[in-house]
């Protein structure tokens, strides 16, 4: 099951328009690559960079634990040192990161709601979603079988989609995938900019079904 999302202009304010297409499940997808995210040596999710359809391409990272905010905050340094306010797309940055803080705050609520006890880990789910003609970005939460990284996504709840400078979009995807998965530049851009040359890894779809 696929919730379908709020479109935003900022990371908390709800557009009428500039509506993207939906993506669902999708026939066809394909994991060109994957790899594992640790914190102290322990595996806390995956970053996969996907094809679907024939011109979609997805760098999808998918994350579970207890000390998301530390892991958020973490992000938003690699974002400043990446994006820094000289260039043209550091507000893009800004915006990626206060959906992404958002969305942990959220999330932690609804934790400290329904929880009592020892806490369980949230569950963040970021896509870097870029066509010929547009790009986006997606921040959701999952629920999943079994454990990072080897789990199977069973829904996927998006809390902002968020509409952001495509060319922030499109080199992000390649620094997110060269850096958690220490790929060297050229073969980022020679898995992301040419994905039909490329065989799939064997690891099977995680996409959710139905929609």
């Amino acid at each position: 099951m696929r919730t379908r999302p709020r479109f935003v202009e900022l990371a908390i304010v709800v557009l009428a328009t500039n509506v993207l297409p939906f993506v669902g499940a999708t026939h066809g997808e394909v994991v060109l690559h994957d790899c594992t995210v640790e914190a102290g040596g322990s595996p806390i999710g995956s970053v996969r960079l996907l094809r679907r359809d024939p011109d979609l391409v997805v760098v999808q990272t998918l994350l579970q634990t207890v000390l998301m905010k530390r892991v958020v905050a973490e992000i938003r340094k690699k974002e400043e040192a990446n994006w820094p306010d000289a260039t043209a797309a550091a507000e893009s940055a800004r915006r990626y990161v206060a959906a992404l803080e958002a969305a942990q705050q959220q999330l932690w609520r609804q934790r400290a709601r329904a929880t009592r006890g020892p806490n369980p880990p949230l569950r963040l789910g970021i896509e870097f979603v870029a066509t010929p003609t547009t790009t986006w970005v997606e921040v959701a939460t999952f629920e999943a079988q079994g454990e990072p990284p080897r789990w199977t996504v069973e829904s996927w709840t998006v809390l902002e989609r968020v509409i952001l400078d495509p060319g922030y979009v499109r080199r992000n995807l390649e620094l997110i995938l060269a850096d958690a998965c220490k790929l060297d530049p050229d073969a980022v851009r020679r898995l992301v900019r040419d994905p039909k040359a490329h065989e799939p890894s064997g690891t099977p779809p995680i996409r959710p079904g139905g929609s």
